[in-house]
This record gives structure tokens, C-alpha cells and sequence, in this order.
């Protein structure tokens, strides 16, 4: 009868204490890997955490990570089937150095816009 991996060594004589050392740094090994994959979805989750305002008529801002850059997006929301809210075609989304740039004129939009309005 063939001999599982966990008990295979390289000499067929191998104590059980080789066993056992063996089988706890297995046991380790995979501790540190559950370990760090706990890790990087703890870090996912923080980076998938986004704040959103509504600005009314489904239309919505938020903060988004792509790709490991950030982006200020607004876009209008529609409804599936199912009635969830999801992002649709319509919209911007923009680099932080436009969004700074769109946040310098903005005193001076509001006040055109008032002036016309």
C-alpha cells in the first residue's frame, strides 16, 4: 500500500518525530498563507469602502480606486432588473490633477452661472 505525502520521506525508516516536524511546518506554511490572504482582502475592503453623494435625479459623486490611481466620478445611476442601482453610461470621471484643476474655477462657474441664471 502506497504511502500518503504527508508520510513520504526521502528514507523509508523516518521517525515520527521527523513526521511531525514536517506536518507542523506544513501546518505553519499554511497558517502564514491564510494569514496573508486575510490580509490583502482586509486591504481590498478598505480600498472598495467608497463614499457617495447624491446630487438628486439618479445622478451621484464618488471617490473611485482603478488600477491603484484615484478618480472623482459623476455619473447618473439606472435601476436593473433586479433593482439595484448601477452606474450608467452617462457621466465623467476624472483624473485627481482635473479634478483639482475643475475646483480652481469653480468660485468663478458659480458666478457666471448666477449672472445667467
Amino acid at each position: 500500500m502506497p504511502k500518503s505525502k504527508e508520510y513520504v520521506s526521502d528514507s523509508d525508516d523516518s521517525s515520527e518525530e521527523e513526521v511531525k516536524s514536517k506536518k507542523q511546518k506544513r501546518e505553519r506554511e499554511d497558517d502564514n498563507k491564510a494569514t496573508k490572504d486575510e490580509k490583502k482582502s482586509a486591504k481590498k475592503a478598505r480600498t472598495d469602502d467608497e463614499t457617495v453623494w447624491d446630487l438628486g435625479n439618479n445622478r451621484q459623486v464618488n471617490v473611485r480606486n482603478f488600477k491603484g490611481k484615484y478618480y472623482v466620478d459623476i455619473r447618473e445611476m439606472y435601476y436593473d432588473k433586479e433593482g439595484d442601482l448601477k452606474p450608467g453610461k452617462k457621466g465623467i470621471c476624472l483624473s485627481m490633477q482635473q479634478w483639482r484643476k475643475f475646483m480652481n474655477v469653480v468660485k468663478e462657474v458659480d458666478e457666471v452661472a448666477k449672472l445667467k441664471s
